[in-house]
């Protein structure tokens, strides 16, 4: 029988620490293959914002497919610990991040194909229904293969935009982030800003904060010369979303690129993957059990303080059941049972039995966010 979760994955060093977990090095015993494994310690987690971030990056990694995004491959809790984790394609390269801490600005030929490269990963996240938003575009977050090719990493801030609207919850890194992200607000061009940032922060070898700015814009006069590229950098980085180019490929057309030939054509829309991950994805709007749930959801102040504090309590034990207590169970379970004794089956009610309390604690999470004293729009509408 084929092992799974930790008895599959060796774990190797550190590759960094970020908000939303640790990542490692591994080794995947089944193939051979290196693999980058994050972590995310329930134990260690100030509220379940971050519980709820990991879960999404794990759903929008599965549902991915593009050569410019790490490919997922597992997703898996620890029955001892608890833990969660996150299983993708390792990349190998250089992270940009490198060029600006070195001081090393770019040329301008290699900054516009880098600006065309991550256009692409951005058409194919932006164009997706509903568009998925990065929110933390910067150097640190891209890699370059040895062959040039561009990767975009880390979607633990990741949101599905289902409205242009935003909340309290603020996912960014200063000196990248849109002006708008202060607000928690979000849209396609939210990514176009920090992206823009970033080719700023590469063309002059300055973190994003240090760069030169009037008001609220960056001012790329006094470090870049004039030329073409400037002025497609300071449409991205216009301090005002409307004012932005609008998608990916309005700003192949500020370069002066056909987009229909710049842009790779799009892989179908990503192959679908795996059963559990399909079932797992949700429309975060919806409460997931019907009526009784959506009924008290209405219900006027202050009783919905009362009803905000039961699904909050009902969500938190779920997430205990879901992650330690059931893993455990079914553990003791397959200790009792002979060796190879109905080991497939007793795997099949694990999955059945933790995507059931998947789905149930997901609607108490939306109940919880709708009757909140101090709503936070961001994580109703998918931030």
């Amino acid at each position: 029988m084929e092992a799974t979760g930790l008895a599959r994955y060796q774990i190797m060093e550190s590759l960094g620490q970020g908000s939303q977990g640790q990542t490692f090095r591994g080794i995947d015993r089944a193939s051979g293959d290196e693999v980058a494994i994050k972590v995310l310690r329930i134990a260690g987690l100030e509220s379940w914002k971050g519980f709820d971030l990991f879960e999404r990056e794990c759903d929008v990694l599965a549902a991915l497919d593009h050569p410019g995004i790490p490919r997922y491959i597992d997703r898996f809790t620890s029955e001892q610990s608890g833990e969660l984790f996150l299983v993708r394609e390792m990349i190998e390269g250089e992270s940009l991040r490198r060029y600006v801490e070195t001081r090393r600005p770019l040329d301008e030929a290699t900054l516009v194909d880098l600006l065309r490269q991550a256009l692409a990963i951005l058409d194919y996240l932006h164009s997706r229904v509903p568009p998925v938003i990065h929110r933390d575009i910067k150097p640190g977050n891209f890699i370059r293969r040895a062959d040039g090719r561009l990767v975009l990493i880390d979607f633990g801030g990741v949101r599905i935009s289902l409205s242009p609207e935003g909340g309290s919850t603020m996912i960014g890194t200063y000196g990248y982030m849109a002006p708008e992200q202060l607000h928690g607000e979000v849209t396609p061009a939210t990514d176009i800003f920090a992206l823009g940032a970033t080719i700023a922060a590469l063309a002059t070898g300055r973190e994003g904060d240090k760069l030169p700015r009037k008001g609220l814009r960056i001012d790329l006069s006094e470090v870049m010369r004039p030329s073409r590229l400037r002025d497609v950098l300071g449409h991205m980085l216009a301090p005002e979303p409307g004012e932005r180019p609008a998608s990916a490929a309005d700003v192949l057309t500020l370069l002066g690129d056909d987009p229909q030939r710049a842009m790779p054509p799009r892989s179908p829309r990503a192959a679908p993957p795996r059963a559990e991950a399909r079932d797992e994805a949700v429309d975060e709007h919806a409460l997931a059990v019907g009526d009784p749930l959506q009924t008290l959801a209405r219900v006027p102040r202050p009783l919905s303080i009362i009803v905000w504090l039961f699904a909050a309590l009902v969500t938190g034990v779920l997430v205990l059941v879901e992650v330690a207590l059931l893993p455990a169970a079914f553990a003791i379970f397959r200790a009792l049972k002979r060796e190879g004794e109905g080991e497939e089956r007793l795997a099949e009610q694990q999955r059945e039995a933790i995507k059931a309390l998947r789905e149930g604690r997901r609607s108490f999470q939306a109940l919880a966010a709708s009757t909140r004293p101090t709503t936070d729009d961001d994580d109703r509408r998918g931030g």
